[in-house]
């Protein structure tokens, strides 16, 4: 039974996908001519679907039974724009206008609610407008990270009874890191969810700059060769082991098999150039963990909807696909954290369009104790949802974060030999640490279509363990064996892995 319907899902696709037709270009307002960033675009039946980047480009594959079929262009305060597949063939940018809004058509409804009432309404109805339901979606997910390194960082040794670690051997290995570490990785996955139940089915992943994070590691690993050697010695004499600590506080270092949650985020291959494989469990984690940090009604993230108290707010009206929508522009009072746009359906209170960041001055998580310092400087989401017949539901989420990370403080580092009363210390080396860490994370993820899940068919899904990512020295869209997704911005198509 499993063969026949994963059999029936392979043919499908093969036969909807093999004449594909390729349109792209971009999304402009008409008379201003200035991009139309996170645009959606989709079929009417809302089966396919797609957004412009933050520059307004886009990228679509049409399968070869919707040639004849049109695609709908919509932006929050214009007009909905219909425009044939036939013709986006010839000429891909699409040039929209604003939506003009008659004052004697607004419903008084819309104008007696404050925006307090509206917000509470929101919460209230978001379970019904925002169902949880069975699904298999059809998911591009991107996420990258960038992290500087500062030549001002340092790492002072005070004190080595090491023959081979000195201040010199230090330098080296603070030179070997880059001012940038980057990295990029896309993947298109199935995501299945029945209940509470999910699986993902890997279709494609692709990976910058992961040779580069292997080539330091491997640098600082031949630097450190006598070291590690010596560290690995220990864990097979029973009379010898190493201690790491700062102060008072130490722990043995000690040979431990990696559990589950220690494989998750293991790179295998590492030698192979060309791919290496993460779990799949830790990448279906990773994206039920952004969904429900972004979009959830309960998230930390959203207190502008679940702790009203904590925000000022300021509404209007404008027009979204033909239908009135509350514009409610949001800042912080003295608790709140962000600042930002809800667009709500004025008929029934049904969320289309997050967009929230970080009010300047803001931040979380500010922890600085015994010289270890942590804080998020920064964060920025923008969530669209899609309209069907069942509900509201996400189509589209972009977000960032930025994060400070600080260490000033000395450590040690001892090897010891095991004696009857007290274990005599063999090498010790005391060091100091002065670094400071901004690192960049960003993500976004596209539902490009969905469809109902049965419990039969969610049943008959079996989760690959691993799922393998092809590594890439340039970004393009021709590297994509599954059809292209979300055009990259400037920054991306410009990266090229340094492959040192």
């Amino acid at each position: 039974m499993r063969i026949s319907f994963i059999g029936l899902l392979i043919v499908c696709n093969l036969s909807m996908w093999a004449q594909k037709k390729i349109i792209s270009g971009s999304v402009l307002d008409v008379e201003t001519g200035l991009a139309l960033p996170f645009a959606s675009i989709s079929f009417n039946d809302y089966s396919n679907g797609s957004v412009s980047n933050s520059e307004g480009v886009y990228i679509m594959d049409i399968a070869a039974d919707r040639l004849r079929d049109s695609l709908y262009f919509s932006y929050m305060g214009y007009e909905t724009l219909r425009v044939s597949v036939k013709s986006l063939l010839i000429e891909g940018s699409v040039w929209m206008r604003s939506a003009q809004i008659n004052l004697t058509e607004i419903p008084v409804y819309s104008q007696t609610l404050n925006t307090l009432a509206i917000i509470k309404l929101v919460e209230k109805n978001f379970p019904k407008n925002h169902p949880q339901v069975n699904q298999l979606k059809h998911i591009f997910y991107h996420s990258y990270n960038v992290t500087p390194f500062s030549e001002a960082n340092r790492m002072n040794v005070l004190k080595t009874s090491f023959t081979d670690i000195d201040q010199e051997l230090v330098n080296e290995v603070l030179e070997v890191i880059p001012e940038d570490i980057k990295s990029y990785r896309d993947v298109i996955v199935d995501f299945y969810s029945h209940a509470t139940e999910t699986k993902i089915m890997p279709i494609e992943g692709i990976s910058l700059q992961e040779s580069t994070v292997q080539s330091i590691q491997s640098q600082i690993e031949e630097k450190l060769l006598s070291l590690t050697e010596d560290i690995e010695l220990s864990f097979e004499d029973d009379e010898l082991y190493y201690k790491m600590g700062t102060g008072i506080i130490s722990s043995k270092l000690e040979l431990e098999e990696p559990d589950s949650e220690d494989i998750d985020t293991l790179m295998i291959n590492s030698d192979d150039t060309t791919h290496y494989l993460i779990s799949s469990e830790y990448l279906r984690k990773d994206i039920e963990n952004f969904l429900v940090n972004t979009t959830d009604i309960n998230s930390d993230n959203l207190e502008f909807i679940n702790k009203p108290k904590k925000y000022n707010y300021q509404k209007e009206l404008t027009l979204f696909n033909d239908e009135w929508v509350y514009k409610i522009s949001f800042e912080p009072r003295e608790q709140g954290i962000f600042q930002g746009v809800l667009y709500i359906a004025a008929t029934n209170y049904a969320i289309l369009q997050l967009d929230y960041e970080f009010a300047t001055g803001k931040s979380t998580e500010n922890i600085n104790l015994l010289g270890i310092g942590h804080k998020v400087n920064y964060k920025k989401a923008q969530v669209i949802y899609e309209k069907l017949d069942t509900g509201y539901y996400v189509k589209y989420v972009n977000a960032e974060k930025r994060e400070f990370f600080s260490v000033d403080r000395d450590f040690f580092m001892v090897k010891k030999e095991k004696r009857f009363l007290f274990d005599k210390a063999l090498n010790k080396i005391k060091f100091a640490l002065d670094m400071q860490f901004e690192t960049k994370n960003g993500w976004e993820l596209l539902v490009i279509h969905r469809q109902n899940l049965t419990k039969e068919a969610f049943e008959l899904v079996k989760e690959p363990e691993k799922m393998t990512i092809k590594k890439e020295f340039v970004y393009s869209m021709d590297m994509w064996d599954h059809g292209s997704v979300i055009v990259p911005n400037t920054a991306l198509k410009k990266f090229r892995r340094d492959n040192k």
